[in-house]
């Protein structure tokens, strides 16, 4: 089994030792093999962040936001966007990503081609799409049927499963709709972290739980997807926020995972606390401990590469 990060692997391994040893037992990785793939796991999440740390650094091309370029990715569009003093195009791209997600085999396909209004001309930046709350949800009415019949596969990612285009309240469109409604309160997503900042203070991850509270008025983006969209923002650098913890109430695969590495008895209150105190130790974000989890969970005791 190759180690992507030797360095990083042994880190981790050394910390949990001691995690277990004198903060709580970890029953679900005594065997050393689920100990070993629940590492393998962590890594991987580690790494994902990573990718997106480097990924704001090195984006500078405008093809990266500009649909049908050829070079369409919403992240690396945003960090674009972002050090171009566009911060409102660069939190609505990340908004966008999370609803619709990446799909295993069409990619950004469904991003891409809502972002360039299905070829027909013209974008859904901040700029046109902001002004009327109810633009996208009249458009995708008027269009509904041709785009679920034309053109390329364009399918939602798997965390997003569920969601759909079709017009109505659990649509896309009504979803964008309160999202933009979300932010016409504080005018911009700038004075949104602003008045964040100036209601729980400077602290990262007090401002990130001012935010996921917040969120609550926006259709459509349930724990998962409020959860994702606030690391994306982070992880990218767009928003000065990191997770205060993993969220694992509410969850599915992440507080199955909980259960299965410190025991089904206890409560998922606890289950959350114990998580962040397991990121605390390890050093790495809440995020790393809930990605890790969900994934480790699906596979204990045999390692699969999971891409998200």
């Amino acid at each position: 089994m190759r180690i992507k990060n030797q360095e990083l692997f042994d880190k981790i391994t050394e910390n949990l030792i001691t995690f277990d040893t004198d903060a709580h037992s970890l029953v679900g990785i005594q065997d050393g093999e689920r100990r070993t793939v629940f590492i393998l796991q962590l890594v991987d999440s580690v790494r994902r962040i990573q990718f997106l740390n480097a990924l704001y650094v090195r984006s500078k091309s405008p093809r990266l936001h500009t649909p049908y370029s050829g070079a369409f990715d919403p992240y690396g569009g945003a960090a674009v966007l972002h050090k171009a003093g566009r911060s409102d195009d660069a939190f609505w791209l990340i908004y966008l990503a999370t609803h619709f997600g990446k799909h295993k085999d069409d990619g950004w396909n469904l991003t891409e081609d809502f972002y360039g209004r299905f070829g027909q001309g013209g974008i859904w930046d901040w700029a046109n799409a902001s002004p009327n709350p109810n633009a996208i949800e009249q458009w995708i009415a008027g269009i509904y049927p041709h785009i679920t019949s034309a053109g390329r596969s364009r399918r939602f990612g798997n965390h997003r499963k569920f969601e759909t285009l079709k017009p109505g309240p659990r649509g896309t469109g009504h979803a964008c709709k309160t999202y933009i409604e979300w932010i016409a309160q504080y005018g911009s997503h700038t004075n949104l972290v602003w008045t964040a900042q100036q209601t729980v203070g400077q602290n990262p991850t007090d401002v990130y739980a001012y935010l996921y509270k917040d969120l609550d008025s926006v259709a459509k983006m349930g724990r998962l997807g409020k959860f994702d969209f606030l690391c994306n923002l982070s992880n990218l650098m767009i928003a000065p926020i990191l997770p205060d913890r993993a969220y694992i109430q509410g969850s599915t695969g992440p507080s199955d995972g909980a259960r299965l590495l410190f025991g089904n008895h206890l409560t998922l209150a606890y289950l959350d606390r114990a998580c962040t105190a397991l990121a605390e130790h390890l050093r790495v974000s809440p995020q790393v401990i809930e990605d890790s989890l969900c994934n480790w969970q699906k596979s204990p005791t045999v390692y699969k590469y999971f891409r998200g």
